[in-house]
């Protein structure tokens, strides 16, 4: 096709082109699969029926939409009516007309003789038929010598070599619309290359640009041909488009079998290994209730040895004892078949909500396949639509080039150069946002079934990321956040009026960066990874955004007054962490209110904190509880989440570090589900502790002093294991320590 349509352009560039080389298509109306009537020509140079339009476009509507390319077109102030009629396309159809009533008829009533006889020739000057002789004697009269140019002779309308410049030859020109019954003399280009007669240029047109016809259409073919050579520029790129389209599609097609595949393979091995944590846990039940009826009995044959000589006298005592002991151990029994249930059943749910978490991701992937496969059909359509427009511009330029119509060609000409500008511009926009269309998020599965083991931290620090090499010394770090493909999200202070978002590996290396202003310099900075390649912040009191690190770009940074109307007048945003099981964010402030968002930053829910809990200073998410910090109590707490009114459910133990003045600073969790909590005194310390807690928080398990000024802290998934990162703001350093 591509090829076709340049050899054609050539061909006719080089010679005049015949009629019967005109595709029929070109003159059928694309509404009424009719030959064209009246051809209207649109801006994109797709023709149709006048009727058509009219049926077509809405009453009174100011624009119409293409139906070959779907373009949408401003209609002139006179609407169907004033769209410009394709002289050439008309010229065409009137001959065709005139062609197939000859050969359907050749005897026809002739302009003189009036006699009924076969037709010799058609005089486009008296608009009828001549027979022979009347024929003969129209062309060599000296009475009808301004008719001989518009003579055709009829046997000339079978011959194959019969051409389009020959055809618009035999046509006079155009009739003036001010005064009909004269013939147009000159072009009005004030007017529109408006065909005017003598008379106008004293009247309407006095002291209009008027320009004689010939060599006003040789102006306009210059640059009809000026603006092929720059469209042809474009031509292997709009049909590369289709190509690339294809490959997105195979590639789309290729990921989302990998990932179900992964998922597949990733739910099988969970499954085995958790059997084998069952199975486990079984033999291990069976061992301790063998040791404690091994204990039993050796106390019972002691107790008989020493019993013998006194069997009579503590037989009694004897008794009374050995039944408690069996009570202790029944007890004891007991409570270890009830921990081994409560964990089989923790197991077997955590492997029921994997099962529901696959189901879900292959909900996910078949659901993004479709929307992504969604718009790289609009995509296509889009470009066919394109491609389009490309051949109906090229059959055009042929025509026009072909007919040399000085007439038709000042009044189309300016329309197919406005065309071509347009289409131009549209190639030039290429595939924007084809990369990401091959691209499916994938959520990780949840730790919900993790097997969880006692967890120690590492005695010294592992290593030390010096973040000075990556920032410098004027920016400043408020917040960390870890990624579980090792990656960390560092957020602060870049300038007065910025704030930084840096993304670096364990070894230091700068992944990503961006700069975003703020308005409020002195405001809270904080970070985390809401997905494996997007990240929430707060980039000061009172916006918060997101992050993709796919195409580097800002997801979407808004104001919280925009989304909450009844936002207090004094309340700013204070701490943020993310849920990612349930795609959400969650924010706290400095009063008893938080908000959760959900990943297009809509507001879902606000719960309203426990009296005695003022001002959020730091929170995270724990086995569906929220750890929270408040700064005006300095105390540590677990609350509740569902609902609007949220519940104390625990409060964290201070550990015994000093006098006053010891406050919780920062808080985090592993995969095992501890809790690790920054404990300082005041907000500029040299002295830091690290607390260790249990599970459900009500014990302290590890307290280690850390030094220095920790503002922040988090946890990371790496190859090498689960990693504790603390920040010290004195030395602006990343301290690394194991967890084993």
């Amino acid at each position: 096709m591509r090829g076709g349509t340049v050899e054609k352009l050539n061909s006719i560039m080089a010679s005049a082109t015949p009629l019967k080389d005109i595709d029929e298509q070109f003159l059928q109306c694309c509404i009424c699969m009719e030959q064209l009537k009246e051809p209207k020509i649109l801006p994109c140079l797709h023709r149709y029926c006048q009727e058509c339009l009219k049926k077509f476009a809405k009453k009174e509507a100011k624009k119409i939409e293409c139906v070959t390319c779907r373009k949408q077109h401003t209609l002139p102030k006179d609407g169907i009516d004033g769209l410009m009629t394709d002289f050439n396309t008309k010229n065409i159809i009137e001959f065709i007309q005139l062609q197939d009533s000859v050969i359907v008829d050749p005897l026809r009533s002739c302009i003189h003789c009036k006699k009924k006889l076969k037709a010799s020739a058609f005089c486009f000057r008296c608009n009828d038929f001549l027979c022979k002789n009347c024929h003969d004697f129209h062309a060599s009269s000296s009475m009808f010598k301004d008719h001989h140019p518009q003579i055709f002779s009829l046997s000339e309308a079978e011959a194959a070599n019969l051409t389009i410049q020959k055809l618009s030859s035999l046509k006079e020109a155009p009739r003036c619309q001010a005064h009909p019954g004269k013939l147009s003399e000159l072009c009005c280009t004030t007017c529109d290359n408006l065909p005017i007669c003598m008379p106008c240029t004293y009247g309407k047109h006095k002291g209009h640009d008027l320009t004689e016809v010939t060599s006003l259409a040789e102006i306009q073919r210059g640059m009809l041909s000026g603006k092929v050579a720059d469209l042809m520029q474009y031509k292997e790129k709009a049909y590369q488009m289709q190509e690339e389209i294809r490959e997105a599609e195979v590639e789309l097609d290729l990921n989302v079998n990998r990932e179900k595949l992964k998922a597949q393979e990733q739910l099988e091995a969970e499954e085995e290994r958790i059997r084998g944590e069952i199975r486990n846990t079984d033999g291990e039940l069976k061992r301790k209730q063998a040791e404690l009826e091994e204990g039993v009995r050796a106390k019972e044959l002691l107790r008989k040895k020493d019993l013998e000589k006194k069997i009579k006298k503590l037989r009694e005592e004897y008794e009374l004892v050995c039944q408690e002991e069996r009570r202790e151990a029944d007890s004891s029994s007991k409570k270890l078949r009830e921990e081994n249930k409560r964990e089989t059943e923790r197991l077997q749910e955590g492997l029921r909500v994997v099962n529901d978490e696959i189901r879900e991701l292959l909900t996910s992937l078949k659901t993004q396949k479709n929307e992504q496969a969604r718009k790289i059909k609009e995509l296509s359509n889009h470009f066919d639509g394109i491609v389009k427009r490309f051949e109906t511009v090229t059959t055009t330029v042929d025509c026009i080039r072909a007919a040399e119509n000085d007439w038709a060609d000042v009044q189309c000409i300016p329309n197919v150069c406005r065309a071509i500008d347009l289409l131009s511009e549209d190639v030039k926009k290429g595939n924007t946002g084809l990369g990401n269309l091959s691209v499916v998020e994938v959520r990780a599965l949840s730790s919900a079934v993790t097997v969880r083991r006692k967890t120690s931290i590492s005695k010294d620090v592992e290593s030390v990321i010096d973040m000075q090499n990556v920032m410098g010394d004027q920016w400043r770090i408020s917040d960390i956040g870890g990624n579980t493909d090792g990656s960390l999200a560092v957020i602060g202070m870049a300038s007065h009026s910025q704030t930084h978002l840096t993304v670096i590996n364990m070894k230091g290396d700068l992944l990503h960066q961006k700069v975003i202003p703020v308005s409020y310099p002195h405001a809270t900075r904080q970070c985390n990874f809401l997905t494996q390649s997007q990240i929430a912040f707060i980039c000061d009191s009172h916006r918060l955004g997101i992050y993709d690190m796919r195409d580097h770009s800002l997801k979407s940074v808004m104001m919280v007054e925009e989304v909450i109307t009844n936002w207090p007048n004094n309340q700013q945003l204070y701490s943020m962490t993310t849920d990612p099981a349930n795609g959400n964010i969650i924010v706290g402030c400095n009063s008893r209110n938080v908000y959760v968002f959900n990943d297009q930053l809509k507001r879902i829910n606000t719960i309203t904190l426990p009296p005695g809990i003022g001002c959020v200073h730091d929170i995270a998410m724990h086995d569906g509880s929220l750890l929270v910090y408040d700064l005006s109590s300095g105390k540590a707490f677990a609350v509740t989440v569902h609902g609007t009114a949220s519940q104390v459910k625990y409060g964290f133990t201070k550990p015994i570090i000093g006098r006053r003045g010891w406050r919780p600073r920062s808080v985090c969790t592993d995969q095992n589900g501890y809790v690790y909590m920054i404990w300082g005194k005041g907000l500029f310390s040299r002295r830091s502790v690290m607390v260790q807690y249990s599970r459900d928080g009500g014990q302290i398990e590890m307290v280690r002093e850390v030094g220095g000024n920790i503002g922040s802290m988090t946890s990371v998934q790496t190859k090498q294991g689960t990693k504790l990162l603390l920040y010290e703001s004195n030395q602006s350093q990343l301290l690394v320590y194991g967890l084993v």
